[in-house]
Formats: structure tokens, C-alpha cells, sequence
């Protein structure tokens, strides 16, 4: 049999030995990878110490309350001589002389220093390497007794320092639990059973082991346990091993304390029942060490996937870093790759034309807005056919009756009713250009938001604050320059009527002809019938020419007047206004940022440093991922296998809000306007 288990523990070794190398490695590092441990548990004084003892033939601390306050590790190693080690980092081993070191005082002392003289408990690793012929290859994992209460001077939270100490370490899958409790106490009442079914809920992974046998009050039900052959007891797939260990106050040596256990079962009912497999520390060393052999042939494969995924992810995460630029011109060179990038593949995405028609193009969506503003105007034009402006038209004139001959039209009269109807031009268009340039803003601010192009990129991603306020910059500046440019064609029109454009001069004698023909006593008869397919251009016309057929000549004259200077203005002005907008929201944008962009490096000349120089987190994290990827290449050879301030100088005129539900809205001034009667 010995030398069957020698032959499979030879084959098991190396890759134990590998996984020891690369164990110190991860150990304190947050990588996720699974270890195979035996990982010890149980309540405060259940007996884990001394069971510890004989499996590792190493005398440890033990007594009442929490004695192990860290996690102790032990790497039993069958050896041809005995030798025990303290590893460090990096794998270091030091060797500790047990003839002049006592190896329990060693412990204890490196306790304190690691955890301090409290009585709280730390995560840190104390780790020793066992060497010995008797041994058989096994890591195991000593944790802190469960404290239900503090004692003494032991912290409030002792009972959750040490619970979530132990659940940090049976979470790992490739960890077998060991849950030790003592004979004389109610499984049920075990904690450490509790927490071990959080996480190995169908107990595939968990062995029981029972101390203190010699103090079980009912030996039948020692026996029903063992055995797990009736419903109302304790289930694990693993099992359950009996033992009686030396305690603390008895003064025996380790060999003779395996002497009297042996002793004891030969002795004890319990063994005609249950058979030797699950009674004893040494069914348990057998169980333990078959079991981590089958863990490490498991899991070894896993382990190295794993660390090849890591190590790929890595060097993925290392080639999307930045460059280091350590000069101004290699800064000033990326600033401009990367501002045009940023022109080409951000913003000019969101002007393209519809290929589809699934996705609404700038141009269309301008489109519709002009549409609607058209509408406006022609609500706007059919207030000069109602009732209320012709009474308007006549007041005005009758007040001005004798300040001139009765036959001429009064022009301030006529120059007041059309800058009357250029102020609500001018309404329209201001609610239009402030609409336009925030659907623009709204769209290359969302674009910015949601475009995934440049999440890996970390210097665009310190660039790009200050690109969208150069964004919100610029269209601010060409909002008020449009505004400017279409107001200042308002007031050239509020300075006098004039025009060179027949269009004025022919629909006004077309008007006046009409009204002749109408006024014929030789076209009474036929008068309406004969002249609707001639005189009419529009339906605008048809309703002028009704609403005028029963006023006064002057009246008459004056509002035809003012209409057909109306259309004239309206005619050359929205045209004028809609191809501005178009250029300036939608055919303009990506080269006016561009040279923006373009100039303000010239205009700040430190913006490229400040935002390229490399900063203390770049540096850091930069560091941090080579360091990982040389020690994740290391682990991979043994296991046989990789905010902005720049523009904050500049004044915003007349600043786009996208929040403001306040602004006015063509929609909303299309309801304003009362519409005429029909």
C-alpha cells in the first residue's frame, strides 16, 4: 500500500511543487485564482489546534480563547529528512533550527507582530514549510476560531472579524473544508457547518471531523454519524473521520499521542461498526492527502487557463495604455492625431447622411423645422385677411387723414405696419436659430456620452472635456453670429421699405387690374368667374382678394401693399435664413471645431502639456499593470506555459442650455398665434 501511495504522490508532487512556487506570488494579490487547500475551521477551543499538530507534526500554539488570530499555512511535504521553513515573498525560505527554536514560541511571536498584541485578527499569512518522511504532500489553512462573544479585551466585532476571515477562504472552490467540532456538542449548533454550507451547499467539499472522542456522551449516535446511514443525521458527501487527539494540559509526545489514539479505537465499540477508514488522524491524513492530489490534478489545468487569460488580459489592457510621451513635440504630434481622430469618427458620425432612412439625418431634421417655421409665416400672413387688421389699417389711416393728398398711400403708416410684421419675422426666426443650434449641441453632446470608440483610450478620454467645451464653444459663438447676421438683415428692412425685385411691383398691379376689372361697370356680370384662373397665384391671394372687395380704396391699396411687400421680404428672407442654418448647423460644424481645435494649442500654450504630460495615476496604473504582467509571466513559465479648466478664460455668449424647458420652442409659438376665421 505504502508504496502504491509513494508511486501517486510522486506523480501529484511536481505539479504541487509548481503550485507552491507560484502560491507566494498571488497569495497577496487580488488575482481570483483558485489554490487547492484543506482549509481548517471551527469554533474557539474545538480542537483545531492540536488536530493541526497531528498532521503536521509541528507543535502550534493552543489554549482557551482565539490563539490563531491569523491564517496559518502549512505545506506538508513527505521528505527524505525533516526540515521546517518560513517562506516569505517571492518564495524566500528560511530555516528554522528546531534544536535551538521553539517553533510554537516562533509562531506566537510572529503573530503578535503581524497582528499585533490586540486580540483582533488580521488577514496576513503566516507560512511554513514542513518537510518530513512521515508526512504525506497536504497544504492546509489554520483560520481563527469562530467567536460567538468578546472576551476581555477582544474587539466588539470579533465574531464578524473571524466569520468573514473564514468565508474569504472556503469560497474558493479549490479549497476542501475542514469542519472540526468536538464529540460532547450538538452538530447542530456548529457554526463552522453553517458557514461551510453557504458555499458548498450540497457538502461535496467538506469532511467532519470529530475531536475530543473520547468525551462523546452516546456512543450510538458517534457511530450513526460516522456511518450516515439515517436521514436525521449530518450528510456529507466527503464524510465524517473520528479522532482523539493529545490536549492541551497532557504532556506526551506526538508519536505516543498517535500510539494511545490507535489504542483507544482498537478499544472503543465504535471501530466494529465503522471500520478504520473514518476513525483516527491517520484515515484522515490518507483522506486528506487523496483528496488534495485529486484537487491539484483538478485544478492544475484550470489554474494555468486562467493565468494565460489574465496575463492575456494584461498585455491587452498594457497596449491600449498610452504611450509615454516624454517630449512637447511627441505630446503636440499626439495632440493633433488625436483631435483629428476625434472630428473624423465622433462628431462627423453624427452628420452623415441617412443611408438607410432607419436613422434621421441632421439635414432632415433641419428640414422639418424650417417646414414648421413656414407654417409660422403663413399664420403670420393670414392675419393681414381678418376683420381686426382691416379695422387696424383703417384707424391708422383715418388718423392721418389731411396730413397729405387723399390719393397717396401714408407711408409711416405703411412703413409701421411692416416693421410690425418684421418683429414678429424676427420672433420667429430667433425661436428657429436658438431651436437649431440646440438640437446640434444636444446631439454632439449625446454622441459624446455614448460613443464607445474611445472608452479604451485614455488620452482622448482627458482630452475629450475639453473638446466638447470647445464643442459648446464654438456653436455658442455661431449662434450669436447667425443671430447677429439675420438681425442685421431685419433692421436693413425696419429702415425703409425697398426692393429692386419686380416681384413687388408686378403683384401690386395685378392687384390694382383686378380691382379695376371688378370695379367695371362692364364686368358686372362675370367678374369673379372670369378672373380666378388669371389673377390668382396662391391661395394667400384668393383670401387677400376677398378680404379686400367690400373697404375702403385706401384701406384696399394699403393692405395689399403691405401684404405684397410681405411676401416679397418673407420670400427672399426665409430662404436666406434656412440655407445660413443649414451651414451653420449641419455643413459648417466639423470644420469649424476642427480649426478651433486646430488653433488651441497656439492660443493656450500649456493646454497639449497639461492634458498629455503624463500624470501620477497614468504613472501608477501604468506600473501596476507591468509589474503584474512580469509577475503573472514569471507564474505562466513555472506553471509550464503572458476634469477641464482650459477654457475657463472664455466669456459664452448667449449660452445653449439643453436643460432649460423654459425656452421657447416653435411648436410652442405656432399655438400662441389665434388663428383667423375661417
Amino acid at each position: 500500500m505504502d508504496s502504491f501511495v509513494d508511486a501517486y504522490d510522486e506523480k501529484v508532487r511536481p505539479l504541487m511543487d509548481k503550485i507552491d512556487q507560484i502560491r507566494t506570488l498571488l497569495s497577496s494579490n487580488n488575482d481570483g485564482v483558485n489554490f487547492p487547500n484543506v482549509v481548517v475551521v471551527g469554533d474557539q477551543s474545538s480542537g483545531k489546534s492540536t488536530l493541526l499538530e497531528s498532521l503536521s507534526l509541528v507543535e502550534l500554539p493552543k489554549g482557551s480563547g482565539i490563539v490563531t488570530r491569523c491564517p496559518l499555512v502549512l505545506r506538508l511535504r513527505k521528505s527524505i529528512q525533516r526540515k521546517v521553513y518560513r517562506l516569505h515573498d517571492d518564495n524566500k525560505k528560511e530555516l528554522l533550527d528546531e534544536n535551538e527554536l521553539n517553533i510554537l514560541k516562533y509562531i506566537e511571536e510572529e503573530t503578535k507582530e503581524l497582528a499585533g498584541n490586540n486580540k483582533n485578527v488580521v488577514e496576513t499569512l503566516i507560512e511554513l514549510l514542513v518537510e518530513d518522511p512521515n508526512l504525506r504532500d497536504l497544504t492546509v489553512v489554520d483560520l481563527p476560531g469562530i467567536a460567538r462573544n468578546p472576551i476581555g479585551d477582544q474587539p466588539k466585532n470579533i465574531h464578524e472579524q473571524t466569520t468573514n476571515l473564514i468565508r474569504k477562504f472556503i469560497s474558493q472552490e479549490g479549497s476542501v473544508i475542514l469542519c472540526v467540532f468536538p464529540a460532547n456538542v450538538d452538530i447542530a449548533t456548529v457554526e463552522s457547518f453553517t458557514l461551510a454550507r453557504e458555499y458548498d451547499p450540497d457538502g461535496i467539499r467538506t469532511i467532519g471531523v470529530i475531536t475530543k472522542s473520547d468525551l462523546a456522551p452516546n456512543q450510538d449516535a458517534l457511530a450513526q454519524q460516522l456511518l450516515m446511514n439515517k436521514p436525521d443525521v449530518f450528510q456529507l458527501t466527503l464524510g465524517f473521520i473520528a479522532v482523539r487527539n493529545r490536549t492541551t494540559d497532557e504532556k506526551i509526545s506526538l508519536t505516543d499521542a498517535h500510539k494511545r489514539e490507535k489504542e483507544f479505537f482498537n478499544n472503543h465499540p465504535v471501530s466494529s461498526i465503522v471500520g478504520w477508514h473514518c476513525l483516527g488522524i491517520n484515515a484522515l491524513i490518507n483522506r486528506l492527502a487523496d483528496l488534495y492530489s485529486d484537487r491539484v490534478k483538478e485544478i492544475f489545468p484550470k489554474m494555468r487557463n486562467e493565468i494565460r487569460m489574465k496575463l492575456k488580459d494584461i498585455r491587452e489592457q498594457l497596449s491600449k495604455f498610452p504611450p509615454d510621451l516624454d517630449t512637447p513635440s511627441a505630446r503636440l504630434a499626439k495632440y493633433h492625431e488625436l483631435m483629428e481622430f476625434y472630428v473624423e469618427n465622433v462628431l462627423k458620425v453624427c452628420f452623415s447622411p441617412s443611408s438607410d432612412g432607419q436613422i434621421t439625418s441632421m439635414s432632415n431634421t433641419l428640414h422639418i423645422k424650417f417646414e414648421k417655421y413656414t407654417d409660422i409665416i403663413r399664420q403670420y400672413t393670414g392675419e393681414l385677411f381678418t376683420d381686426k387688421y382691416r379695422i387696424k389699417v383703417s384707424t391708422a389711416i383715418s388718423a392721418c387723414i389731411g396730413e397729405q393728398l387723399p390719393n397717396f398711400l401714408p407711408h409711416p403708416v405703411l412703413k409701421r405696419l411692416i416693421c410690425e410684421k418684421l418683429d414678429q419675422l424676427w420672433t420667429a426666426t430667433d425661436i428657429l436659430i436658438n431651436e437649431c443650434f440646440r438640437i446640434v449641441l444636444k446631439l454632439l453632446m449625446d454622441n459624446n456620452n455614448n460613443s464607445n470608440q474611445y472608452k479604451d483610450d485614455i488620452l482622448l478620454m482627458k482630452l475629450i472635456p475639453a473638446f466638447r467645451d470647445i464643442v459648446d464653444l464654438y456653436l455658442n459663438e455661431k449662434n450669436q453670429i447667425i443671430h447677429n447676421q439675420l438681425h442685421e438683415m431685419i433692421r436693413l428692412e425696419k429702415q425703409d421699405p425697398y426692393t429692386i425685385d419686380s416681384f413687388y411691383n408686378n403683384k401690386i398691379e395685378r392687384f390694382r387690374n383686378y380691382l379695376t376689372k371688378l370695379n367695371s361697370k362692364n364686368n358686372v356680370e362675370q367678374k369673379k368667374p372670369l378672373l380666378l384662373e388669371k389673377e390668382y397665384d396662391d391661395d394667400d391671394d384668393e383670401l387677400m382678394f376677398k378680404s379686400i372687395l367690400n373697404v375702403d380704396q385706401a384701406v384696399q391699396e394699403m393692405i395689399y401693399s403691405v401684404y405684397s411687400y410681405w411676401r416679397l421680404l418673407t420670400k427672399r428672407f426665409m430662404d436666406y435664413t434656412a440655407l445660413t442654418l443649414r451651414a451653420a448647423c449641419d455643413f459648417d460644424v466639423c470644420a469649424g471645431v476642427q480649426e478651433r481645435l486646430r488653433h488651441l494649442p497656439i492660443e493656450q500654450c500649456d493646454f497639449v502639456d497639461s492634458h498629455l504630460a503624463e500624470d501620477v495615476f497614468t504613472k501608477t496604473k501604468r506600473k501596476q499593470l507591468q509589474q503584474t504582467k512580469e509577475r503573472l509571466e514569471k507564474i505562466d513559465a513555472i506553471l509550464g506555459g503572458h476634469s477641464t479648466t482650459t477654457l475657463a478664460n472664455h466669456t459664452f455668449i448667449g449660452s445653449i442650455s439643453m436643460e432649460d424647458n423654459s425656452f421657447m420652442t416653435l411648436d410652442k409659438l405656432a399655438q400662441s398665434i389665434t388663428p383667423p376665421p375661417s
